[in-house]
């Protein structure tokens, strides 16, 4: 049996004035902490500091006296701001001392470029002793391995795409040998929709999850993520089935399921095509399915028809229609289905117009009013839609709602 007596616990130390001022999101911290708990070795502690010595230097006194695993990001770089390197070295009591071979990498990365290599960048060869670097194939910034009496500390870059490629090619596999307890953690998740996190509260009957399972509530925007930890895959199976089929109507995906790729999968499946009209969410549900791969099996194309006079000529949206019950309607959202589906000949259609804010609004059909048409072979329905949120959200539920309640359809007919 697995022993699960010692757990190792990892903490974050996030190095940047640009974080604290709200000019950089902390993305660093999302991906380490979700790589680290799927290792099992669960982020515990998180703290952002500004490019400071004595704050550097005070993190890693409380991070490294207190967890297993400690990783630094930012601060890497070769410029006088950079100083995280200097402090680690600091902290430790070693001096640091130069590398050539990293040097010769970081030349020919410049020269690979066509570019002459500032002499300052020999500071990113500079090592603290004792330690190791690990290679960084996306820059010129190594990362920093130390082995202590009490336990692993990690230094990184804090540009993303090399921060992740040093956690995934050297981090990772070096984790995996300094503890070969580790276990990783498994995560199933059940995705569903049309449902509030309360009345799905209310339907789930819980009382028999086994205690080693754990059980969270991921609201998403316009849509619940149920999801279930564990170490057990036979027993997360079994629960991923037990929850699902509690509300099953309301469930469209599992796992890394998302409404597009569910929507993609089910089009491939039965040989359908679709297309698209759009006018507030701009062009948003083409790209969510044309980002799936494959996309040219079943994809036909689209219309984004922001103005009236594009509904008209294109889609074939009568000026009566438009004068009479205007843009936002449920008549336009017919009109405009019929127009794609005429276009483009597809099996499978959308359309959606709408009022997405902040302006634009008013009593009878405030911000958020969205009317989205739907062709599914013979069948032409709409409905109306209040969303809530900001210009950005309601866009995107609108669209992610024309994926979702096609899939529901597809999947009723089956």
């Amino acid at each position: 049996m697995p022993n699960h007596t010692k757990k190792i616990s990892s903490a974050i130390i996030t190095i940047g004035d640009e974080i604290l001022l709200g000019q950089t999101i902390n993305t660093n911290l999302s991906y380490l902490a979700s790589q680290l708990a799927l290792l099992g070795a669960p982020v515990v502690y998180n703290i952002t500091v500004r490019d400071r010595t004595e704050e550097i230097m005070a993190a890693l006194d409380f991070c490294v006296n207190r967890f297993d695993v400690v990783i630094s990001t930012g601060g890497l770089g070769p410029t006088a701001d950079d100083i995280t390197k200097a402090s680690i070295a600091s902290f430790f009591g070693v001096g640091q001392s130069h590398h050539e071979d990293i040097w010769q990498k970081v030349q020919a990365r410049f020269a690979a470029r066509g570019i002459q290599v500032p002499l300052i960048n020999r500071n990113q060869a500079l090592v603290p002793d004792g330690f190791t670097a690990l290679p960084n194939d996306e820059g010129t910034a190594p990362g920093l391995f130390y082995r202590h009496n009490k336990g692993c500390f990690f230094a990184l870059a804090g540009v993303p795409v090399e921060m992740r490629h040093v956690f995934e090619r050297q981090i990772t596999p070096t984790l995996k040998r300094e503890y070969p307890q580790l276990e990783s953690l498994i995560q199933k998740t059940v995705h569903s929709f049309g449902i509030s996190e309360s009345a799905l509260a209310e339907d789930l009957d819980l009382a028999d999850l086994p205690a080693e399972l754990t059980f969270a509530w991921l609201p998403q925007t316009g849509r619940v993520d149920l999801r279930l930890s564990g170490y057990d895959l036979k027993l997360l199976d079994e629960w991923q089935k037990r929850v699902a089929a509690q509300i099953s109507d309301y469930v469209w995906g599992f796992d890394e399921d998302s409404p597009a790729s569910v929507l993609a999968a089910l089009l491939k499946e039965r040989g359908l095509t679709m297309s698209a009209a759009e006018s507030c969410t701009g062009g948003l549900i083409m790209k969510m399915l044309s980002d799936e791969p494959g996309a040219s099996d079943y994809l036909l194309g689209g219309v984004v028809s922001y103005s009236n006079e594009i509904k008209k000529q294109v889609l074939g949206v009568s000026g009566e229609t438009l004068e009479k019950h205007g843009a936002v309607s449920e008549e336009c959202a017919f009109e405009m289905l019929d127009g794609i589906k005429r276009l483009t000949k597809s099996d499978v259609a959308v359309s959606v117009t709408g009022i997405a804010g902040p302006s634009g609004g008013s009593d009878f059909k405030p911000v958020g009013t969205v009317y989205i048409g739907f062709s599914y072979l013979s069948a032409s329905w709409v409905r109306r839609f209040l969303l809530t949120g900001n210009r950005q959200l309601i866009r995107h539920k609108a669209a992610e709602m024309a994926i979702l309640h096609m899939i529901k359809r597809i999947k009723e007919t089956q």
